[in-house]
């Protein structure tokens, strides 16, 4: 019997994955241009990136 239930990164499906990464880039472009600041810029970038790390050990695993 074949396993029809998708792949998963850090225990969600590849699209949500990509969406977050996506969501992630744009929110630190977006933050570089309204401040055109390299430390602030990194500090937002760091800063989401922890926070999106941190919503991943919360969601559920599914085993």
């Amino acid at each position: 019997m074949t396993n029809h239930q998708p792949a998963r990164i850090a225990g969600v499906e590849h699209g949500t994955a990509w969406l977050a990464a996506a969501t992630c880039l744009a929110l630190i472009i977006g933050v570089a241009a309204l401040t055109a600041s390299v430390a602030a810029t990194t500090v937002a970038g760091v800063s989401i990136v922890a926070g999106l790390a941190l919503v991943l050990t919360i969601l559920p695993r599914q085993a």
